[in-house]
């Protein structure tokens, strides 16, 4: 039997029984005893458990309620379909990968694996990831040198860039680059498929860009183009969206609160820093006449602009 499946049982005898002793893993699984206190060790310092020994009983007790192992067969095999999914997405997966996600399966007790065909994940909108240049960013992540790319904006006007790469991150089915940007000696985020050329230099990267200064930037408002989020957005939902977006988080620091308009009825008004408005209008504009930005006015007036622009094309 597997790793998992011993650990699962170690778990269960101290949540049930109270403890458990290396001769009864060792015959339950036909291990030796310094195989059965090298998965002790495991489940403490891999996982956290708070094993103990106690000579008073002469057994190994938790210290404290843990319940780090709940539904771990389930996560397991939840997991194992989202890596499939996630790998389905990608032009091709490559033989290590497959043998990656083989090995994510047999972490699956045998009982759960028929769930398997009754579960899928669906991932749409997804970009195509170019595994090139992702294999060049992960070797400059790694190495800290520089990069030189040649990058279009969204208005496909292409520039020059050198670059230190910091965060590489899939935003709703996109790859994004968080970099320091030498020209502008500030973090900027690019998108990897407006990106044209692009290679490592021999060049050290130097930038002393801490974490908590990127976590900062990757928090500071909603999207992945970033800024100061130095701007609120105040959005109103009715009817349907209202509904939808009452259980959706659009950014950790976003607030809420209900209302009723005379007009149109009861409305959920949801506030969150923001930089940039053209993320943000494009997902009012999926709710249709069921959500309106209210504040502030320019981020009105380009909601209302590209409502304008939508009507005109239909009645062409």
């Amino acid at each position: 039997m597997s790793q998992a499946e011993r650990l699962a049982y170690i778990d269960s005898q101290i949540k049930e029984r109270g403890g458990v002793t290396l001769r009864e893993i060792a015959q339950r699984f036909e291990i030796s005893e310094r195989q059965a206190r090298r998965d002790l060790d495991y489940l403490k310092d891999r996982f956290g458990a708070p094993v103990e020994w106690k000579a008073g009983t002469r057994r190994y007790e938790y210290a404290e309620e843990w319940r780090g192992l709940d539904f771990a067969d389930e996560k397991a095999l939840l997991f194992s379909i989202f890596a499939r999914a996630a790998a389905g997405t990608i032009a091709y997966v490559p033989l290590a990968e497959e043998h990656s996600l083989e090995r994510l399966l047999k972490r699956v007790p045998k009982k759960l694996r028929p769930v398997e065909s009754a579960i899928r994940y669906e991932l749409p909108g997804y970009e195509p990831a170019d595994l090139d240049k992702l294999v060049l960013l992960v070797q400059a992540l790694a190495d800290r040198r520089c990069l030189d790319l040649a990058y279009r904006d969204a208005d496909r006007k292409l520039s020059q860039r050198r670059i230190e790469a910091q965060r590489l991150v899939n935003y709703a089915g996109s790859w994004y680059l968080v970099a320091y940007d030498h020209a502008r000696a500030a973090l900027r985020t690019f998108k990897l498929s407006r990106i044209d050329k692009l290679s490592i230099s021999r060049d050290k990267a130097k930038a002393a860009v801490s974490d908590a200064e990127l976590d900062r930037f990757l928090g500071s408002s909603y999207g992945m183009f970033k800024g100061a989020g130095d701007k609120t957005a105040v959005l109103r939902f009715y009817g349907r969206a209202l509904a939808v977006v009452r259980d959706e988080q659009w950014h950790p620091a976003q607030r809420r609160t209900e209302g009723s308009d005379p007009r149109r009825g009861a409305y959920l008004e949801l506030s969150l820093p923001a930089s940039r408005w053209e993320e943000l209008v494009g997902r009012i504009l999926r709710f249709g006449a069921d959500a309106e930005p209210v504040s502030p006015p320019e981020l009105r007036e380009l909601w209302k602009a590209e409502a304008r622009r939508l009507a005109a094309a239909i009645d062409t």
